[in-house]
């Protein structure tokens, strides 16, 4: 029996259960995600006190609501799969598809716990932590300049158990101990050039890039049943994207040096508004614009809306090991810009940075190619 469970004796399986179009389920087999770097759990169960005249004392207690299990996972942007599509279903299932198409897959988990002694986590566990009915809450992924990419996703669900044997017969399946990333993120892994990126950023250099979306879900109760008789979507589906640039030049090209013409830029335009009292109300005129021109000064000035702070269209590429390799997330051409933040350039010899963060809802969609589409080693 292990002393201490660490990251080499553990290993995570997930089945997901796919549903068509008509609403029919398909319930796949175990499969084991590369570049998984944590899994959290957390159990709450909310109850309500009950009193009564006569004493203080509690008098009993009502479940206000059935127990929730949260699992939080995160996993490397190694080149893989991306842990989203291996929990709604895989490559399939999921290429191509927004995620209102996908509110219906949820999965299960199963980690694998082994004898802190074995060389890797593979063959027939000593005991696993057991999740059914998970369905997703929440995925983000950021990609800094330095270190690790890493995607983390929250699940919700109403079943856990520790179970001194797993469900999962094949983990020796996996590449024990011997498995490689296939291509690991680094800063140039983004074809930026390749991307369809909002204005204030397509020119700029970008230090840091990040994307999440909130599934919201709600568990709907009967009378005569303990457990919960559906777990809805909540709609929208709210799309963040935040991007940081260096205040700066614009480029003229990736590695390139801005020109001496643009060099003296300090501050990205596009995003300049007047906030006056008693403009005329808005017409269409004021929301149309050119793609690539802004609005004049004096345009702004009677409430046009600039640039920026327009619909925008937010597409991202990545790239693999090699020229098939590749994934793009597209958050569609309905984003649209909440804040800018200017910050740094101070007397500490920080750099002037800018903050862009954009909203859009329901659109999601991820199409992988190369090894971004292998589904993961199947386990079971």
């Amino acid at each position: 029996m292990a002393k201490r469970v660490f990251y080499g004796s553990t290993h995570l399986a997930i089945r997901a259960t796919t549903h068509n179009a008509a609403g029919s389920p398909t319930v796949g087999s175990f499969r084991a995600p590369q570049g998984i770097q944590s899994v959290g759990f957390n159990t709450s169960v909310a109850f309500e006190p009950i009193f009564q005249l006569g004493q203080t004392e509690l008098y009993g207690r009502t479940e206000s609501q059935s127990p929730e299990v949260e699992a939080t996972i995160s996993k490397a942007f190694d080149g893989t799969q991306p842990l989203y599509t291996t929990i709604m279903g895989g490559q399939t299932a999921v290429n191509t598809k927004q995620p209102t198409s996908l509110t219906l897959n949820h999965c299960e988990l199963d980690m694998g716990i082994y004898s802190e002694n074995v060389p890797f986590a593979s063959g027939t566990p000593e005991s696993a932590i057991y999740c059914s009915g998970m369905y997703l809450t929440n995925v983000s992924m950021t990609f800094p300049i330095d270190g690790i990419a890493t995607e983390e996703i929250t699940l919700v669900g109403d079943t856990k158990k520790h179970l001194a044997t797993s469900n999962v017969s094949a983990y020796e399946n996996v590449t024990g101990g011997s498995g490689s990333a296939p291509a690991p993120y680094q800063r140039w892994s983004m074809n930026v050039d390749g991307s369809t990126l909002p204005s204030g950023v397509d020119k700029y250099a970008i230090q840091s890039v990040s994307v999440s979306m909130g599934m919201g879900r709600e568990a709907l109760q009967e009378i005569g049943t303990r457990g919960k008789y559906c777990r809805y979507p909540t709609y929208p589906f709210e799309v963040t994207t935040d991007f940081e640039v260096i205040v700066g030049g614009v480029l003229s090209a990736r590695g390139t040096s801005p020109s001496s013409s643009t060099s003296t830029d300090v501050q990205v335009d596009h995003y300049d508004f007047v906030n006056e009292i008693g403009l005329a109300c808005f017409s269409n005129a004021k929301y149309d614009i050119t793609a690539g021109v802004a609005p004049s000064d004096s345009n702004i000035d009677l409430g046009y809306i600039d640039l920026g702070f327009r619909d925008q269209e937010i597409k991202m590429v990545f790239c693999g090991s090699g020229a098939s390799d590749n994934l793009t997330i597209d958050l569609g051409k309905k984003c649209r810009a909440t804040s800018q933040n200017y910050s740094g350039g101070d007397t500490g010899g920080d750099n002037a940075t800018m903050s862009y963060s954009f909203q859009s809802y329901n659109e999601f969609k991820l199409t992988h190619g190369g090894t971004f589409a292998t589904d993961a080693t199947s386990v079971s």
